[in-house]
């Protein structure tokens, strides 16, 4: 079931919405972009998104970026606790404040395994909610998209959400893009403390010499976060 096709079925009251139509093969000009210096297109500065982008992107921003693609299509949409690792990100509720919806966000640079889809299903049940969706920078395994057939639930990886985005109207397009870059959005957020990390490099044991991410609040906070590569 498409994203909107799930919402429609439980937004009754929504008549703006409209149907998510595909991107037209114009855009497969964004495929073509390789390098940050080539980010924007010749349309009013906007964002052409691309893989690349998208992974550049830190993890609590890819989550902002995800919630506010959701607000667009009508959808009352917040986030629910920090944490780049573990834990519901979205609550997705009807006119009426009811939730029908959970939503996670991975920023990851490695498949979705099923283990994460089935701990979202387990949640959705648990706590009655009639659908789930999973969105990710990166893709999902085999047994994960088997596992979700037939169920409510919504996954959408990089190559979904990149089509999704740079489908939208001039304006939405725009305002996913001003929240997608302002500020640095690329030094990922402590999950603890809500502030930009550092960069370290471990001095002792098997890792000494690589570096890794750290939170500015050291030692108080500890909480550290590894480098993720870019694909």
């Amino acid at each position: 079931m498409s994203l909107i096709k799930m919402i429609l079925a439980n937004i009754q009251a929504t008549k703006e919405l409209k149907r998510i139509e595909k991107v037209p093969e114009h855009n497969t000009i964004c495929e073509k972009i390789s390098d940050s210096a080539k980010l924007y297109s010749t349309h009013q500065d906007a964002i052409c998104w691309t893989k690349q982008f998208l992974m550049s992107l830190e993890w609590k921003r890819y989550e902002e970026v995800c919630m506010e693609y959701l607000r667009i299509k009508n959808c009352y949409a917040n986030v629910t606790c920090m944490g780049a690792d573990g834990g519901i990100d979205i609550k997705i509720a009807d006119s009426n404040g009811v939730v029908f919806a959970i939503g996670q966000c991975k920023a990851w640079n490695k498949p979705i395994g099923v283990n994460l889809i089935r701990e979202l299903y387990g949640v959705m049940a648990a706590d009655k909610i009639k659908h789930g969706i999973f969105l990710t920078t990166s893709e999902f395994s085999k047994e994960a998209l088997e596992f979700a057939k037939g169920k409510n639930l919504l996954l959408i990886d990089s190559d979904e959400l990149i089509t999704l985005i740079n489908g939208l109207d001039d304006i939405n397009k725009r305002r996913i893009d001003l929240i997608a870059t302002a500020g640095d959005y690329k030094t990922p957020t402590c999950v603890r403390c809500n502030v930009k990390m550092v960069r370290r490099m471990a001095k002792s044991g098997k890792n000494a010499g690589g570096e890794f991410w750290g939170c500015t609040n050291y030692p108080k906070c500890k909480n550290t976060m590894q480098i993720r590569q870019q694909r």
